[in-house]
């Protein structure tokens, strides 16, 4: 129902400019953050339902919901249509985020003089996210993603990564810490059962907050 409904929209938006849509929902003077949504709409298996759009106007389900609207397309196709999409959407939050991890031996105390600061802001550079729902794909495909993946940031990166040294490995993190073991050309090595590296952080004193995560994305 998830994709039906996706392709229907797709379907019957593919000939209007997002501005005619976006009149449509009711926005005199369509803003390009509106714009920007409405195009992630057409393309999010989550219908964009796994942001964090605001406005004066809606928040993600509205703005669906009056998409659909414009659109003609019946309440009682799209409600239960959308709560599926949330279900989905409820299911892969909970689920373990797997995620690959490009390893450069890096020890903090042979590199004493790397400030913690670089360090956590530079964090997200090895920790590399898959997709929400990535965990719902077969073994066999999530081990070739990986390793496909693997071999496009080695080539992206040069094999280098700032403030870490060069990259030795990668770490496919499948669940806690179980982690194949992948080499920089994308060829599995081995598996590991204690996989657990250390993360930088750096927060203001009486904040609970990672600055370091403002360069992260829970949606990539």
């Amino acid at each position: 129902m998830t994709m039906d409904l996706l392709q229907e929209l797709q379907l019957r938006t593919h000939h209007l400019t997002p501005t005619d849509v976006l009149r449509v929902m009711g926005y005199s003077q369509p803003t390009p953050s509106a714009k920007t949504h409405y195009l992630g709409v057409r393309q999010s298996p989550y219908l964009g339902l796994e942001g964090e759009y605001r406005d004066e106007r809606f928040g993600e389900r509205g703005f669906l919901e009056a998409l659909c609207r414009s659109v003609g397309i019946d309440e009682t196709d799209s409600r239960p249509a959308i709560d599926s999409v949330l279900e989905r959407l409820a299911e892969d939050r909970a689920a373990y985020r797997h995620w690959l991890f490009a390893d450069t031996d890096f020890v903090r105390r042979s590199n004493p003089t790397t400030p913690i600061f670089a360090m956590a802001f530079t964090e997200h550079l090895r920790r590399l996210k898959f997709p929400l729902g990535f965990w719902r794909l077969s073994w066999e495909e999530r081990l070739a993603a990986a390793c496909q993946k693997a071999r496009e940031h080695m080539h992206e990166s040069g094999g280098h990564l700032v403030t870490w040294g060069e990259i030795q490995r990668y770490h496919y993190v499948f669940a806690e810490g179980r982690s194949i073991v992948i080499s920089p050309l994308g060829e599995v090595l081995d598996e590991r059962t204690d996989f657990d590296p250390p993360k930088a952080t750096f927060g203001v004193e009486g904040s609970d907050q990672n600055l370091g995560s403002l360069f992260t994305d829970e949606n990539d």
